[in-house]
């Protein structure tokens, strides 16, 4: 038997070297444990702050123990269970998340994003209108329309002007396109993109958004004025509720001024006569703020209030007149800090979108993916009016065999892309069949390479490989040894019971004070409490009776009593007291008197079994962990390559 396992070693040994330049460095029934993972797993869990280093033999013994355990699950079918699938499944959605994104892109548009954070700029705009989804004619004449624009800026005539005149922005009407300042996300991003890549002065090609051609000039750049947090009082009317609705709301806020200028508190202020819902009953809170987010002169007034407490005069906006106060100004924190909300506003943004369609992009490469769009125009025009009330039927519509498109070779027919299109019951009369057709396509078409890429994530990510190794070896120790250590020591109470008889000896009582806490309103019932508790040692009264003792029938208890038992070292009610038999000490403080009693000191004593449970089944866990341990080394042999743990340094 001893030659047949050194020749399973051999002949294990040989032929992973012939693949690699890995090293077996244990086999566990004659299975072989790599080097690598050792390695892996010991920089990892070695290098955990506050935890003991061990060398690499002393760490090996955990290893092998932890090896030896998950063999066990494995053996035992842990690992078929459903609930073990599905709990690695879960884990496994949530690890892969990180990896299923153009990560690069992704971290550029961070550092982009938070650098247009700490910078502003400061701009003027003239918009020319158009449908998001405007004709190619239209299209077309708008973007000439807007060059042409550009070109009599160039040639000199006023910014200003022409956008109080050919601006169909009704803003810039008012102020000639004056924008203002602002940072990231301020602004939809084509329009942020443009504004961010202009020199001081530049005026920019047109720059289309969703609505419409944009003509951009930059006026300044300026560091991040940072971030406000204000409080404001607002009196409702829009600039087009008329003159009178106007003027009245101002005759409202004016009397607001006022009474702040009196004295009164802004919250009361707020929280009586503000017309916001969503922050007078805060008394006016508002969130922080950046500049962009606020009108131009709004802004302006409001980031040169210089000390909380500070607030401007009435001032009107499109929605009403306000009073704002400072509450308070800071920084913008460091990009670390920061990192994860940008993340969240990038992935929910412009941006998001942009970093998917990369990524698909990528997918579509690695796989192979071919588009039959023919197919996928034939599939629309074998559809009917059924489709919009979901009563159409596939395999009514005959032969749906060609193909639409092609993942690793993997063909998807235009069967896969009508079963797929009728999972959603009902469309909108106003799409039309082909506009469906293509949107569901699409919509197919990633689902189906997000399942290619998830199915690739360990051949093509060595890392996650790993952490999936760690989740799947980690699940089934903690389920077998809930069976088998935990759970079992819970439940096994004659054993348990057993086991504290047997060492008995290790659960006792060093010496202990036992202490009595009366607490009182005052002084009040002080001269009854300290005669009452002098003799409650001997007369063995609860405190509940004691209570009653002290208080009488009063509905409300004039004190209150605590018993402990200290041990010596424990933390006391009072560093002061002395150990010994009836001392006493009275302490006081604004809202009660308190007297402090020591009652008895008690020698060291056998733990009753209740007292100890706890310390007992966590020795009995122990226990029974290690007696499993020599069990799963006298089942499954243990050999170790000495000649490979040498090679591994601490």
């Amino acid at each position: 038997m001893k030659k047949l396992t050194v020749c399973l070693w051999l002949l294990l040994l040989l032929s992973v070297k012939s693949f690699s330049q890995d090293e077996i460095l244990l086999t566990i029934d004659n299975q072989p444990v790599m080097r690598s993972e050792f390695e892996r797993i010991y920089r990892k869990n070695n290098n955990i702050q506050g935890l003991e280093n061990k060398t690499p033999a002393e760490y090996l013994e955990l290893f092998t123990n932890f090896k030896l355990k998950v063999y066990e699950a494995r053996k035992l079918g842990y690992d078929t269970l459903s609930a073990f699938r599905n709990e690695l499944a879960g884990y496994r959605d949530q690890l892969a998340k990180p990896y299923l994104q153009d990560r690069p892109l992704i971290d550029s548009m961070l550092h982009e994003a938070y650098y247009r954070t700490v910078n502003e700029v400061n701009v003027s705009h003239i918009m020319i209108k158009l449908p998001a989804k405007a004709s190619p004619a239209d299209t077309l004449n708008a973007y000439a329309r807007t060059m042409e624009i550009r070109s009599r800026i160039l040639a000199g005539e006023s910014f200003e002007s022409l956008a109080k005149t050919i601006s169909d922005d009704p803003s810039g009407k008012v102020n000639g396109g004056y924008l203002g300042w602002f940072s990231a996300f301020a602004m939809v991003l084509p329009f942020e993109n443009a504004a961010y890549r202009l020199q001081v002065g530049e005026v920019s090609l047109p720059v289309r958004t969703r609505y419409g051609y944009h003509l951009i000039r930059l006026n300044d750049k300026r560091s991040s004025l940072g971030e406000l947090k204000l409080a404001h009082i607002m009196i409702r009317a829009g600039r087009n509720d008329g003159q009178e609705a106007v003027e009245k709301a101002r005759v409202k806020i004016d009397s607001c001024y006022r009474m702040l200028q009196s004295g009164s508190p802004f919250a009361n202020v707020a929280k009586q006569y503000s017309e916001d819902p969503g922050t007078s009953q805060s008394g006016g809170q508002m969130r922080w703020i950046r500049s962009g987010e606020l009108p131009p002169d709004i802004e302006q007034l409001v980031f040169a209030l210089k000390d909380s407490g500070d607030y401007t005069p009435p001032v009107q906006s499109d929605y009403g007149w306000h009073i704002f106060r400072l509450e308070g100004r800071r920084e913008i924190v460091p990009y670390d800090q920061m990192k994860s909300q940008l993340e969240e506003r990038i992935l929910a943004d412009e941006r998001g979108k942009i970093a998917d369609a990369s990524f698909i992009s990528g997918i579509k490469k690695e796989s192979g993916f071919i588009s039959f769009p023919q197919n996928i125009s034939v599939l629309a025009s074998m559809m009917d009016s059924a489709v919009y009330s979901g009563n159409w039927k596939p395999e009514f519509a005959g032969d749906l065999i060609e193909p639409v498109f092609t993942i690793d070779k993997k063909e998807y027919t235009q069967k896969d892309l009508a079963d797929f299109i009728v999972q959603t019951r009902q469309y909108r009369k106003s799409e039309s069949l082909e506009s469906i057709v293509n949107r569901k396509g699409e919509e197919l078409i990633r689902k189906e390479l997000i399942t290619f890429a998830r199915g690739r994530l360990e051949n093509k990510y060595p890392e996650f490989k790993y952490l999936m190794e760690e989740y799947h070896d980690g699940i089934l120790l903690f389920n077998i040894m809930d069976d088998l250590v935990w759970n079992k020591a819970v439940k096994d109470t004659i054993g348990l019971n057993d086991y504290y008889v047997q060492h008995a000896g290790d659960y006792l009582w060093h010496e202990r004070a036992d202490v009595s806490v009366y607490t009182l309103k005052d002084d009040s019932y002080l001269k009854t409490t300290r005669k009452l508790a002098g003799k409650r040692s001997s007369m063995k009264w609860t405190a509940a009776e004691t209570e009653r003792m002290i208080c009488g029938n009063d509905s409300l208890k004039c004190v209150t009593i605590a018993d402990y038992r200290y041990e010596k070292g424990d933390p006391v009610p009072d560093s002061s007291i002395t150990w010994k038999k009836g001392f006493h000490k009275i302490a006081r403080n604004d809202n009660s008197v308190r007297l402090i009693v020591v009652n008895d000191i008690l020698p060291p004593a056998q733990k009753l079994f209740h007292e100890a449970r706890g310390q007992v089944t966590a020795d009995y866990q122990n226990y029974l962990d290690a007696r499993w341990i020599e069990s799963l080394r006298a089942k499954y042999p243990v050999i170790v390559n000495d000649a490979v743990l040498q090679k591994i340094h601490q």
